[in-house]
């Protein structure tokens, strides 16, 4: 049995080690997130979806609850919840940053323009008046908080009653988005949908990559 030691010489300098390598994984990072990028976004928005769906405020329109207050038409409410969905949903884009030789790069989901204005733009957010009133009821939901929307007049439950089917408004008192459901610019169910989901979007990110 012959043996003796194998002696290795690395000509390389380490930076040089070092860039060569950064480019490599920089290269490798670049093709899946690229390939996948399609992939990662059709599963974005199934979440999505179902992140909306799971809001109080979404519920509560689909169960006519607070579409009655709000003045929604009777039957109008679940189209009304798809138009919202599909909104946020085409609004929802996944932006990649190619990685550098310094690992520098990622991936960003954006889900929402500024100020709401894809939502605040949707036909079925309105209520137009015969009257030519308009209640801009997905603007008071997104915004207006717990203010007062209309004075002199109060919401009572009464199922098979007015426009809604849900209630009528009566004289006296006030009007404001139910306390529960009321929304800012800040923190709305929209905001709400989003926000603590850092682990579903890491393990989605996981999943992308070892696929």
């Amino acid at each position: 049995m012959v043996t003796g030691n194998i002696t290795i010489k690395i000509i390389d300098s380490i930076d040089v080690i070092e860039r060569r390598s950064n480019k490599a994984i920089a290269d490798h990072m670049n093709s899946i997130v690229t390939r996948k990028k399609g992939y990662m976004h059709d599963e974005i928005i199934k979440m999505v979806k179902n992140w909306i769906l799971e809001q109080p405020e979404i519920i509560s329109l689909k169960q006519n609850e607070l579409a009655a207050q709000l003045g929604l038409p009777a039957g109008s409410a679940n189209s009304v919840v798809d138009s919202i969905i599909s909104s946020i949903q085409y609004a929802t884009d996944v932006l990649v940053e190619k990685f550098n030789r310094k690992l520098q790069g990622g991936v960003t989901l954006r889900f929402q323009p500024e100020h709401f204005a894809n939502l605040m733009a949707l036909s079925g957010g309105h209520v137009v008046l015969p009257d030519d009133g308009d209640l801009h009821w997905l603007r008071w939901l997104l915004e207006s908080g717990h203010k007062i929307i209309v004075v002199d007049y109060h919401f009572i439950s009464s199922p098979g009653h007015g426009r809604s089917g849900g209630g009528v408004m009566t004289a006296g008192g006030a009007w404001r988005v139910p306390p529960e459901f009321a929304g800012t610019l800040d923190d709305n169910f929209v905001t709400r949908a989003f926000s603590g989901r850092y682990t579903e979007i890491e393990e989605l990110f996981g999943r992308v990559l070892s696929r």
